[in-house]
């Protein structure tokens, strides 16, 4: 058994125990980044590539990878691409996710805190959230067993044009039903750089909801 095994979210609860919440609109009010000049010429012809070869490959290759590029610019992380993350057997959690991004700069292997990771998917967003939660699990064992209690563990489904966001904090998944559309990038990249920079001030501290949590960038 592997993430991708993970198929809904009953299974998430029943198999893992976490509980699965919904709420609307958590990171609306996150400014937008300012983006470089490089990522305004790529994204010109690389959304538009990906959208017209219409695979999962292509999206991640030229919008979700493009994006975590211009992410580093704007902040210190390392992002690991198809890299495998195998951390629990016993209940299914190994394989290889899309894109694992982590608040440390070392890029040559895997290291935690890991904090968001991000599944791009052709179609049905919804038929990722089980594979994505799954793999934020992993990412809440794997920086527990390195003493690095994260307090949320962040998630991102995408088809490239729409981003949905989960985080996991205390065995509560909260799904954020809102559909938040691409544009020209830079709305996303200030939700992903809120995410590092709210795991990274948090820790130590006690955080009774995520939901709580006011963006501040």
């Amino acid at each position: 058994m592997s993430y991708s095994d993970f198929k809904t979210l009953e299974q998430i609860n029943t198999e893992l125990g976490i509980v699965i919440k919904d709420e609307n609109k958590l990171y609306v009010n996150i400014e937008p980044v300012k983006l470089s000049n490089l990522f305004v010429e790529i994204m010109k012809v690389a959304f538009d590539l990906a959208i017209k070869i219409d695979t999962e490959m292509a999206r991640q290759s030229f919008i979700v990878d493009n994006v975590l590029m211009e992410l580093k610019r704007h902040i210190d992380i390392s992002f690991f691409v198809g890299n495998a993350f195998n951390v629990d057997k016993s209940k299914g959690l190994t394989g290889n996710p899309d894109s694992i991004i982590t608040n440390s700069d070392n890029q040559l292997y895997i290291t935690s805190p890991v904090v968001i990771l991000v599944e791009a998917k052709k179609s049905d967003l919804g038929g990722g959230y089980a594979q994505c939660i799954a793999e934020m699990e992993a990412a809440r064992i794997f920086n527990e067993r390195k003493a690095n209690n994260i307090p949320i563990i962040y998630g991102v489904v995408t088809d490239g044009v729409i981003w949905r966001f989960i985080s996991l904090h205390d065995n509560i998944a909260v799904i954020d039903s809102y559909l938040y559309n691409f544009g020209d990038g830079s709305k996303i990249l200030g939700i992903l750089k809120y995410f590092l920079q709210n795991s990274h001030n948090s820790v130590g501290s006690v955080i009774t909801d995520p939901t709580d949590i006011s963006p501040s960038i």
